[in-house]
């Protein structure tokens, strides 16, 4: 009888945090407080369980959205809709309310070429603008809004929303309610830039997150971390996370078709042309490839980025059929 009390407790507990998370304003504080509280194994499965029923309620039509108030009975309103679910899980309906759900939606797939940008506004009026070479996918329904992104980069412009916004990249998940923020998925790397507004970004819980570029190790699982503006967040396998700090109105500079580097090795710098052209830089020595460079160029332009180069290096640059060769200058 103590553990059925015990569960009880942890799914009222979780039906007035998720009620606290639904505010669009939510504070650092409440998010750490939140993060401490779902360390326990037991309360994150009482929490997803309240998010997951929260789900069934929606499609079901439980919810009826004619009862809904706005403004200030915002709040009051979803802690009804959280108690609701909460005595779902208890006395096991949830299994009934499966059974008349409605399919949702096949999700809607958008993707770029190499050197091609792409903005989409979704139903909701989020904005989702991609990056070169970029593969993602967006499912909406009435419990979430989830976005998975299979490569390349994206910079989204999340809408105030009751339901939250998930971003999924590797062994990562990052959620908002409103707010802009940018991600990155590499082969072996996940960033997560913060420009407006505030994310948490936790371990994907999905069973085929295992050993994907940006999965965290275990003692990050339960806890996640929460970014404010400005914040950058960079995830490598098997690596603790690396959080470092950058001008947040760089963050989407992309966009504009520029690439800013400061203080990079040329050949990262490199790496990070070739991304947007088909015809890349090629350098052929490991010495010239350490040197660094500053200034700001246009994506996709290897030819007048490779002439540049001239201007800061000792560099001659020589045109193959699909490619611009640089090498040490002879004297």
């Amino acid at each position: 009888m103590t553990d059925q009390k015990d569960e009880a407790k942890r799914r009222e507990t979780a039906a007035l945090w998720y009620t606290e998370l639904q505010d669009p304003d939510v504070s650092p504080d409440t998010w750490d407080a939140f993060l401490d509280w779902e360390k326990d194994p037991g309360n994150a499965e009482a929490y997803h369980e309240i998010e997951s029923t929260i789900g069934i309620i929606d499609r079901t039509g439980l919810n009826n959205p004619e009862t809904k108030t706005p403004g200030r009975d915002r709040k009051p309103a979803f802690l009804g809709l959280a108690a609701a679910a909460a005595a779902i899980i208890i006395i096991g309906a949830a299994a009934l309310t499966l059974q008349t759900s409605k399919p949702e939606p096949a999700p809607l797939t958008y993707a770029t070429a190499i050197g091609e940008q792409e903005t989409v506004t979704l139903e909701d009026g989020s904005i989702l603008t991609l990056n070169t070479n970029t593969t993602l996918s967006v499912s909406y329904s009435k419990a979430e809004r989830r976005i998975h992104l299979t490569e390349g980069e994206a910079l989204f412009e999340v809408e105030h929303s009751d339901r939250p916004f998930l971003v999924e990249a590797g062994g990562t998940i990052t959620r908002a309610l409103g707010t802009a923020f940018n991600v990155r998925a590499d082969q072996d790397a996940i960033s997560v830039t913060l420009i407006q507004g505030s994310v948490r970004v936790s371990a994907s819980r999905t069973d085929d997150s295992e050993g994907k570029a940006g999965a965290m190790p275990a003692k990050t699982l339960q806890e996640g971390i929460v970014l404010k503006p400005g914040d950058r967040l960079d995830v490598r396998q098997g690596a603790d996370p690396f959080l470092s700090t950058i001008d947040p109105a760089l963050a989407g500079k992309w966009r504009e078709g520029l690439l800013r580097f400061d203080n990079v090795t040329l050949a990262e710098a490199i790496v990070e042309m070739n991304r947007y052209s088909t015809i890349k830089l090629v350098i052929d020595d490991e010495t010239l490839a350490a040197e660094r460079i500053s200034g700001t160029f246009p994506a996709g332009k290897q030819a007048e980025f490779a002439e540049s180069l001239k201007l800061y290096l000792p560099v001659d640059v020589v045109n193959l059929a699909d490619a611009f060769l640089i090498t040490t200058r002879k004297e």
